[in-house]
């Protein structure tokens, strides 16, 4: 098995825990604000919210098994994903697809560091779709830390969908409040253009590896 049990899938979402919460859009009241190399990220303000949610998606050319994979690898992830110092799995079952992780991020300078507690849901549906579902949770296992600002209202999902042997869609959507201080400017910049970031290194970084479903939690297969 990878040496990863699922903090990627947080990760890509949250990156400067500015992103997600699995919310129902009225689509007809999304922008579209990025559409560029195959990448697409829709906007949307919501009522009485000052920070903006946001749906994307693009198409890997490569196995549903091994866009997951990648995803999965959190050792991998630390690599290439800015802002992240700390992924530490907390608990897990691999059979039930249920995990709790916890995952510090590396805020600029005068902002103070956040972190987060993630209990999340993995899935495959009958038409073949790898879902996750993740929501922040108070866990006594994971104290608060010093200069360090826990990020407690978090919902968000993934979704890939198998095109062909060699095609996948990869869906995400979201929001999240970073508590503490943050000029609504800037994070709502990022809510544009980390999905955008993100899913445009998953393209590059989903050449260089090759995972099989033997390499996925039992709750996937």
């Amino acid at each position: 098995m990878l040496k990863r049990f699922y903090a990627f899938w947080v990760v890509l979402c949250l990156c400067v825990g500015v992103l997600l919460s699995n919310i129902s859009y009225a689509k007809g009241t999304e922008k579209l604000s990025i559409n560029k190399q195959g990448i697409k990220v829709w906007t949307q303000q919501i009522k009485d919210n000052p920070m903006m949610h946001y749906r994307a998606e693009t198409t890997l050319n490569t196995s549903i098994e091994n866009a997951v994979g990648l995803i999965l690898d959190t050792d991998r992830g630390k690599t290439w994903i800015p802002y992240v110092t700390d992924i530490q799995v907390i608990d897990r079952d691999d059979a039930a697809g249920e995990f709790v992780i916890y995952i510090k991020f590396d805020f600029p300078f005068p902002l103070n560091d956040r972190d987060l507690v993630v209990k999340g849901k993995m899935s495959k549906n009958n038409k073949g779709q790898m879902i996750v579902k993740n929501t922040a949770i108070k866990d006594p296992r994971v104290p608060l830390k010093n200069n360090v600002i826990r990020i407690t209202r978090y919902e968000g999902d993934w979704v890939l969908t198998k095109l062909s042997a060699k095609q996948v869609k990869v869906s995400t959507s979201g929001f999240a409040d970073p508590a503490g201080s943050i000029p609504t400017s800037f994070v709502n910049t990022f809510v544009e253009q980390q999905p955008y970031q993100m899913l445009q290194r998953m393209k590059q970084y989903v050449k260089t590896v090759k995972y099989s479903s033997d390499d996925l939690p039992s709750a996937l297969r």
